[in-house]
């Protein structure tokens, strides 16, 4: 086994790089204090993996959706001019500056396939040891809930928002799982951590999180069944458990699903409201797109918008990402974000297409971060993350996942060059002997 699984040094260029370095080392520090909100060193540890950056020996890369990230960034620049809520955009913006600085970072802290694989079980063990953790002890232990719903510490204090995140770290998780080799201790960490993953997503009793996992199930399930039906019975246990465990609360709140097909009916999908005070927002929000189509209210703005537009419902956030970033950054702000997503996606998809024969666990590793970054973004329908830095933390791995897998790929052998034509296979050896036209005919 080689590569990224073995824990090899795996880089697209100068071989034996170290890693440890400053910079991979300040960035894991980084993604602790965004896992776990629990210690406040987050601008110091970055500033010290920026100055790691500019001192390192390599170029610094710069993908593709980093670009694209600093285009809508740009955008939202040009909103603030016209916006109505200026204070509120500035600060934002800002900040979204700083999370584009971090996205850097983690695009060249990870250079090789060590650093990867050390970084996905870093972030396993922070979110598991926890966020999740703290959401089991207030569901079982303290009964610390929303409603009957498990909430967790800090971000994690919204179901939905939990529910999002934690299906995005099924990915590296699961790929832990499926791509390590039998019966090794990164293996057994995937199997460990996914079951309290998806436990977390079932309690919190998320309609988008149900509807994500179950998007992603069913296809991985397909797909395990026929390259490795051992994992697909392991795969299908785990979402068992996880369902079995679910409250009664959970099949009651997904049984409401039905009232979503009338607005007549919408009010009554869940006893709390929430459904109807979304619905409320969302003809909210479709006004003020309406009413601001290119440019929107601003980066940031959009509570303050909806309590303009409907004083009502007060300061309340679309709970959606899409009409979130439609309706602060207008149509071309929604363009630019689509483009950055597909353009790592699309970078995955050419990487596994290229590796599946050659480095079958590398490109499995790769679709089960993809599956947790498309279950991420079909849970993002019911919540805003278009500005958290871990989602961006989570496109970086990905690029950096693809870029070291691409490096494996070993080069194209003499005898795989196709001939300039096909030899009939019914021509025996004597046809094959070159005629007396035949350049191969004249003495040398």
């Amino acid at each position: 086994m080689n590569g990224i699984l073995a824990g090899q040094v795996v880089r697209a260029g100068r071989p034996g790089q170290p890693a440890w370095t400053p910079v991979f080392i300040a960035f894991l520090a980084y993604a602790f204090v965004i896992l776990t909100y629990r210690v406040p060193i987050g601008t110091a540890v970055m500033a010290a993996a920026l100055m790691g950056l500019i001192l390192q020996r390599h170029a610094v890369r710069v993908p593709t959706f980093l670009w694209l990230y600093a285009a809508w960034l740009g955008w939202s620049g040009v909103g603030l001019v016209t916006s109505d809520y200026s204070e509120a955009v500035q600060l934002t913006l800002i900040e979204q500056i700083k999370v584009l600085l971090v996205a850097l970072v983690a695009a060249n802290a990870l250079r090789t396939g060590t650093q990867i694989r050390h970084f996905m079980i870093f972030m396993l063990v922070s979110y598991v040891l926890f966020p999740v953790r703290s959401t089991l002890v207030n569901y079982f232990i303290t009964g610390n809930t929303l409603f009957g719903r498990a909430i967790g510490p800090f971000i994690y204090s919204n179901p939905n928002d939990l529910a999002a995140l934690t299906i995005l770290m099924l990915g590296p998780t699961l790929a832990l799982w499926a791509s390590a080799p039998r019966g090794s201790l990164v293996r057994w960490a995937g199997v460990a951590g996914a079951a309290p993953l998806i436990l977390v997503i079932v309690l919190t009793q998320s309609r988008g999180g149900f509807l994500a996992l179950a998007t992603i199930a069913f296809p991985s399930a397909v797909t395990l069944a026929r390259r490795r039906p051992r994992a697909a019975i392991g795969f299908a246990a785990l979402l068992a458990l996880g369902l079995y465990l679910a409250p009664a609360g959970f099949w009651k709140r997904m049984q409401g699903l039905e009232k979503g097909t009338s607005v007549a009916t919408i009010s009554q999908m869940d006893p709390e409201g929430s459904a109807g005070q979304r619905f409320a927002v969302l003809q909210t929000a479709l006004r003020i797109v309406r009413d601001h189509p290119i440019l929107g209210v601003g980066l940031g703005a959009y509570g303050l918008a909806n309590a303009r537009y409907n004083p009502a419902l007060g300061d309340l956030d679309t709970h959606n990402t899409y009409l979130n970033v439609l309706a602060e950054n207008g149509v071309p702000g929604l363009i630019l974000f689509f483009a950055l997503v597909i353009s790592v996606l699309r970078t995955v998809h050419d990487t596994r297409r290229r590796v599946r024969r050659a480095l079958p666990a590398q490109a499995e590793m790769l679709r089960w971060l993809e599956i947790g970054l498309i279950g991420f973004l079909i849970a993002a329908v019911f919540g805003s993350q278009s500005k958290l830095a871990l989602f961006y933390v989570y496109l970086a791995l990905l690029w950096c996942t693809s870029r070291a897998v691409r490096a494996q790929i070993p080069p194209a052998s003499p005898a795989a060059v196709p001939l300039p034509f096909p030899l009939d296979r019914t021509m025996t050896a004597v046809d094959r002997r070159p005629g007396p036209g035949d350049p191969r005919s004249r003495p040398a």
